[in-house]
C-alpha cells in the first residue's frame, strides 16, 4: 500500500542521510512513487492532510510540521485499519519520539 511505502521511505531517508548516493537517489525515487500512488488512490482527507504537510515544508522541525505529519499518519492509519482511533499525542511520541 502506498501509505506504508511512503512511511517506510521517509523513515529510511531520515536515517540514511546520504541522498546523493545511489541508495539515496533510489529512496527518493521510491518516495516520489509512493506519493504519486497516494495522490491516485488515497482518500481525499489523506491527500488534503498530505498537502498541508507539504505546504509546511515536509520536515519535522516545527511543532506545526510535526502536528501536520502526525495528523496525516492518523488519517492514513484510519483509512488502512479497522477504524480504531488513536490519540494523536501517542502517535506523535511513537513516530517522532518525546520532545
Amino acid at each position: 500500500m502506498a501509505y506504508t511505502d511512503y512511511l517506510r521511505c521517509i523513515s529510511e531517508l531520515a536515517n540514511f542521510g546520504k541522498r546523493q548516493s545511489t541508495e539515496g537517489r533510489e529512496l527518493s525515487a521510491n518516495t516520489a512513487d509512493a506519493k504519486a500512488r497516494i495522490c491516485l488512490y488515497g482518500s481525499s482527507t489523506a491527500v488534503q492532510a498530505f498537502a498541508e504537510f507539504e505546504r509546511l515544508g515536509a520536515t519535522m522541525n516545527t511543532a506545526d510540521q510535526r502536528t501536520a505529519f502526525t495528523s496525516m499518519v492518523a488519517i492514513m492509519r484510519n483509512d488502512s485499519s479497522s477504524g480504531q482511533e488513536v490519540e494523536l499525542k501517542d502517535l506523535e511520541v511513537v513516530l517522532l519520539g518525546v520532545r
